[in-house]
């Protein structure tokens, strides 16, 4: 069911409902307050009819009581009145048609029984009846003509009823025209995403409502999807470049050895070792874009790890790699994040790797841990701010690190994993100092970061 006729039927619901309560309850007063006006109009004329200058005396008979037969309106204008003596012996006294009398009329004739007030339908006519003692001699019973008051009721019932239809069909009208004013720019939201591969959301998302928070929520979600699209075309594409060339020499040393049976000794070896350096470097490659991929999807569970622990020993690790010098500066205490270990082993390994390959070999690298941030510095070629810009990008290389070996992935690797903890990564020159045993300009690569507490 849509979203319109719903909101008619449940206003429909609601507007029956409601007229069926306030309906009921103004049938329920006015049909009491008309009953009561007929008993009050019965007990007058009980009234009039126990008056000291009526008697109706053990003995009475009906021409005794002629003269009030003969008063025509007022009282006993729609009335009917009757004496029951004690004996049971009923004697009329105004009105053309007889009353049934019952037991209990009679046992209250007799005072064994209150006075009795009923509806009851005699001749096809309704009346209200009062049965009621008179000065212990008897009872008088009246009876009121209320087919007017039946009638007014009935009415009254029927206007109820239309009333309550005509509300309930007012109030499903009036929900579908609203429902439909609210559900149009919605709909024309869903037309505009479903009709455009890159849709303008542009006046959706001026407006203030539920509507514009619905908008901003669609552009949202369709720029990180484009986003995402846009990364994973330069990835494929970036990728598929970098690949080409390790390839390309994998094929051309793989036909080398097919077409020349008389390769010397030393060819066949040097072609073998670029074989196997290509391998290599294809095969790393592709572990670092992997790494790259499922980075962040991992199940591993974080931990609390402390920085002046991991740092030094991936430090002794590369010294006795490389056989390169390193200079570490860390603060006094721990520095703890909570974070999973292999990831931010990672993250250091790549910085340390990143300086390791861009450094002349005889200079030192020096690294600085302070409790919020970490930087790995070593000498080389400035950066100009295009290279600064892009240097954590996929596959980006600057100019003067292309001829040196690798993938371009390492540090596109430190910026996900810094990200997802809500950290930077930065990159600057930094001049050396008068004086430094290692002159020349040094690059600084680092990343902040924030230390549980």
């Amino acid at each position: 069911m849509k979203l319109r006729a719903r909101l008619a039927l449940v206003l429909a619901v609601f507007a029956s409902v409601t007229g069926l309560i306030v309906a009921t309850l103004s049938y329920t007063t006015t049909s009491h307050q008309l009953m009561a006006s007929v008993d009050t109009s019965l007990r007058s004329t009980a009234t009039t009819l126990r008056a000291p200058t009526i008697t109706v005396a053990r003995s009475a008979s009906a021409a005794r009581l002629h003269p009030l037969r003969h008063r025509p309106g007022g009282l006993f204008a729609l009335a009917i009145a009757e004496a029951i003596t004690r004996s049971g012996k009923v004697i009329p006294l105004a009105g053309a048609r007889m009353l049934p009398v019952t037991n209990r009329d009679r046992a209250i004739a007799r005072d064994l029984a209150p006075r009795w007030l009923r509806t009851q339908r005699v001749g096809g006519i309704t009346y209200r009846i009062l049965t009621i003692q008179y000065r212990h001699r008897g009872a008088l019973l009246i009876g009121r003509n209320i087919d007017d008051v039946v009638h007014s009721l009935a009415v009254l019932r029927t206007r109820f009823l239309l009333l309550v239809l005509g509300a309930a069909a007012v109030a499903a009208i009036i929900g579908y025209l609203v429902a439909s004013t609210l559900s149009r720019p919605i709909l024309a939201l869903a037309n505009t995403l479903t009709t455009s591969d890159r849709p303008d959301l542009a006046r959706a998302v001026e407006r203030s409502d539920e509507v514009g928070v619905l908008a901003r929520s669609f552009r949202d979600t369709l720029e990180d999807l484009y986003q995402s699209e846009e990364a994973q075309r330069r990835l494929v594409q970036n990728a598929s470049h970098e690949l080409r060339t390790p390839l390309t020499s994998l094929r051309t040393n793989i036909d080398l050895l097919r077409r020349y049976d008389t390769l010397g000794s030393s060819d066949r070896e040097r072609i073998l070792a670029d074989l196997q350096s290509e391998t290599a470097e294809l095969t790393s490659l592709l572990d670092e874009l992997v790494t790259l991929t499922i980075e962040g999807q991992t199940n591993d569970t974080e931990e609390t790890v402390d920085l002046c622990t991991i740092v030094p020993a991936l430090i002794a690790r590369f010294e006795a790699r490389t056989h390169r010098s390193f200079a570490t500066t860390l603060p006094p205490g721990s520095i703890t994040l909570r974070v999973t270990q292999l990831a931010i082993e990672r993250v250091i390994s790549n910085l340390l790797d990143n300086a390791v390959k861009f450094s002349p070999s005889d200079t030192t690298i020096a690294v600085v841990l302070t409790p919020t941030s970490l930087e790995v510095t070593n000498v080389a070629d400035p950066l100009d701010e295009n290279d600064q810009e892009h240097l954590f990008e996929r596959f980006y290389r600057a100019p003067t690190a292309r001829a040196v070996q690798g993938s371009g992935l390492g540090l596109a690797i430190v910026r996900e994993i810094i990200t997802a903890l809500e950290g930077t990564t930065y990159v600057h020159n930094t001049p050396s100092e008068p004086g430094n045993d290692e002159p020349g300009n040094r690059v600084t690569v680092g990343f902040t970061f924030q230390a549980r507490r």
